[in-house]
C-alpha cells in the first residue's frame, strides 16, 4: 500500500494521518487558593489570556463534587511516588514526579476533559483493587503532566535531552537509511518505514503509544531526563497556539513560529537540523525547521471536540476513526503545527512538537478506555494493512526497528501494568 501526497498551503498532505486531504485512593479535590501560581508559565513572551491563579486537584482519586474551578488556572493533588515507576525503573523520579509530595500544578482551569479525567480516576482504582497490575499501583505510577504545569526549569531539562538525543550516534546502520544522522533520527526514520501500516489501521493507538513510551525511555535512560514525557492539551492554547508555552519562542518553550514561511528563528530549536524527508526519504536532507502554525486547526481540537469524541464512541473502531479523521483531532494537532516536517504524515515526528500531541492522543485514549476498563482494556478494532480486510486483534505485532523490541497490541492495551509491566504511568 502507498499513500498519495498532495502539497497543498505549503503543507504535504497525505491519505494516512487519517487525515486531511489528508493527514496531517482518596478524593479528588478542587480546590482554589487566592494565592498566585508558584510557576512562571511563560518566562519571557506571554500568552493571552494567561491564568494568574491555581486550583487543585488530587490526581490519584476522583472528587466528590465536580470541580467547578472559580481562578483562570490550577494546580492538581496527587499521591507522590513512593518508589521509582515500573516505567522507569533505572532513573529516580524527580522533577516531573512531584514537585511536592502532596500537589503538582495543573497552571489552567480545568476543562470538560480534565474534569472526566479527574471524576473517572476512582473508576481506574476499583479496577486495579479487583484486578492488579503486579507491582504497578497508582500510588508509584509514573504521572506525565501537561506542558504548561511543569516548570520553565523543567521544560528546559526536557529540551535539553531532547537535544542530546539530536547529538547521540544513530542505531540505524546507513545503507538501510542514509540520512539518519542521530538517535533522534533513529525514532523518525522508524515513522517513515511504517507509515502506510500504522495509520487508519487496528494498532495505530497502540502503536503510538508504544513510540513515545520508546521515546521518553530514550530521553531518560540515554540523556539522563529525571522527568517523564510530557504532553499538550490542544484546548489551553487553542486560541493563540503561537503564542503559547509551547511555541512562543522563549527559552522554555519548543521553538517559535515561521514567519513568511521561512525558518524557525526563535527558541531552543532555531538552529536545528531536519535530516529526513520529505515523505518516504531516508536519504540525508538537511534543512531548517519551519512551522505554520495555525488557529484554525487549532479550533478543531478544542475541549468539546475532544469531550465529544470520548463520550460519543461507544467502540474502539468508531474511537480511532473519529479520531483520526479529517475533522478529528488527531489531524487537528498535526496540522496546528504544520510547516516541515510537522505537516508531513510520514517525518511529523522530525519536529519535537510531534510527541506531546501524542502523548495527548495516548492520554484521550486513556481517558476513553477509563470509562468502561473491562471492556475496553481488551478493545482492538480496525483493519491490518496487506491482509485483505483482517480485523486486528491483541496478538497482532507490532515493532520499533531499531527502538524498541517486536511486542504484540496487546501488550499496549494499559498503561498500568502492560509490556510485561514496564508501562506504570498515568495522566493528570
Amino acid at each position: 500500500m502507498r499513500l498519495s501526497l498532495t502539497v497543498v498551503g505549503g503543507l504535504l498532505l497525505t491519505g494516512g494521518l487519517a487525515c486531511p486531504a489528508k493527514r496531517p485512593t482518596s478524593t479528588t479535590s478542587v480546590t482554589t487558593p487566592s494565592a498566585s501560581p508558584t510557576e512562571d508559565v511563560v518566562s519571557s513572551t506571554s500568552i493571552s489570556e494567561e491564568p494568574s491563579q491555581t486550583t487543585s486537584v488530587d490526581v490519584t482519586t476522583a472528587p466528590t463534587t465536580e470541580a467547578q474551578p472559580t481562578s483562570t488556572s490550577s494546580t492538581a493533588k496527587v499521591e507522590e511516588p513512593s518508589s521509582t515507576s515500573a516505567s522507569a525503573s533505572s532513573t529516580s523520579a524527580s522533577s516531573s514526579a512531584a514537585p511536592s509530595p502532596t500537589t503538582i500544578v495543573r497552571t489552567y482551569p480545568a476543562d470538560v476533559v480534565d474534569k472526566l479525567r479527574d471524576s473517572s480516576i476512582d473508576k481506574l482504582k476499583d479496577y486495579l483493587s479487583k484486578n492488579p497490575a503486579g507491582s504497578c499501583t497508582l500510588e508509584n505510577a509514573s504521572i506525565r503532566r501537561e506542558w504548561s504545569d511543569i516548570s520553565p526549569k523543567e521544560r528546559e531539562e526536557y529540551i535539553a535531552a531532547v537535544k542530546c538525543l539530536q547529538s547521540k550516534s544513530p542505531r540505524t546502520a546507513s545503507s538501510k537509511g542514509p540520512g539518519v544522522r542521530s538517535r533522534f533520527d533513529d525514532f523518525v526514520a522508524t515513522h517513515i518505514e511504517q507509515t502506510d501500516y500504522i495509520h487508519n489501521t487496528a494498532n495505530f493507538l497502540s502503536w503510538h503509544r508504544y513510540y513515545v513510551h520508546a521515546y521518553e525511555k530514550a530521553l531518560r535512560d540515554e540523556c539522563g531526563y529525571a522527568g517523564f514525557q510530557p504532553y499538550w492539551n490542544w484546548d489551553r492554547y487553542a486560541k493563540d497556539p503561537a503564542n503559547s508555552p509551547l511555541f512562543n519562542g522563549n527559552a522554555s518553550s519548543l521553538g517559535g513560529n515561521s514567519v513568511n514561511g521561512g525558518c524557525v528563528q526563535s527558541g531552543p530549536f532555531k538552529d536545528m537540523s531536519v535530516n529526513l524527508g520529505p515523505g518516504t526519504s531516508l536519504g540525508y536532507n538537511p534543512r531548517c525547521l519551519k512551522r505554520a502554525i495555525s488557529k484554525q486547526w487549532a479550533a478543531q481540537t478544542t475541549a468539546d471536540h475532544t469531550i465529544s469524541l470520548i463520550t460519543q464512541s461507544r467502540d474502539i473502531v468508531s474511537f480511532q476513526d473519529t479520531m483520526q479523521s479529517y475533522g478529528g483531532v488527531h489531524t487537528g494537532g498535526h496540522f496546528t503545527i504544520g510547516g516541515d516536517p510537522g505537516g508531513d504524515i510520514h517525518t511529523s515526528p522530525g519536529d519535537p512538537a510531534f510527541y506531546l500531541h501524542h502523548a495527548m492522543i495516548d492520554r484521550v485514549w486513556w481517558i476513553w478506555q477509563m470509562q468502561d476498563l473491562s471492556a475496553r482494556l481488551k478493545a482492538v478494532g480496525g483493519t491490518v494493512v496487506g491482509s485483505r480486510g483482517r480485523s486486528g486483534s491483541a496478538s497482532d505485532p507490532i515493532n520499533l526497528g531499531v527502538n524498541g523490541d517486536a511486542i504484540t497490541i496487546g501488550d499496549m492495551l494499559t498503561t498500568m501494568g502492560g509490556l510485561n509491566g514496564e508501562l506504570c504511568y498515568i495522566y493528570v
